[in-house]
């Protein structure tokens, strides 16, 4: 049974869509609340988790905090361990090495999720990152993507 879309829905898909940020419920709650004042912030959490569930957005869990992406082509991430920053990176086309040797040996492979981990040019020379670049961030949503 497919659930109707609603308003808060919608904004709620369009404010993900509006960054590249990878942004929390929480960063989406805030966003959303320009348009519609009385939207709670559990409604986000509950409609964020519907629009996982359609395929209409991805999330992303680690450390115990949960970001979503409106990008749901297949790609890989880098994750900055000092601020939180999120970047995708485009998917090569060919199989990676390991890849190609589960296959001589007989394994299938569905999918795969390939994540960089380090500290990002910022956090490397010491410079403090604010706005929706990092994670968590108490400041303004700021739409990225045009």
């Amino acid at each position: 049974m497919a659930r109707r879309s609603t308003i808060q829905r919608r904004l709620i898909r369009e404010a993900v869509q509006s960054t590249d940020s990878h942004p929390t419920a929480e960063w989406v709650y805030e966003a959303v609340r320009r348009s519609l004042p009385r939207i709670s912030l559990g409604t986000v959490y509950r409609n964020l988790q519907v629009l996982v569930d359609s395929g209409e957005l991805k999330s992303w869990t680690r450390g115990g905090r949960t970001r979503y992406d409106a990008d749901l082509a297949p790609h890989d991430h880098f994750s900055c361990d000092g601020c939180g920053l999120l970047l995708d990176i485009p998917r090569l086309t060919r199989s990676l090495p390991a890849e190609r040797r589960l296959r001589a040996k007989g394994h299938q492979i569905r999918g795969r999720v390939l994540e960089f981990h380090g500290l990002c040019r910022s956090c490397r020379r010491g410079i403090k990152r604010g706005g929706d670049e990092s994670w968590p961030s108490s400041q303004t949503p700021r739409p990225t993507r045009t």
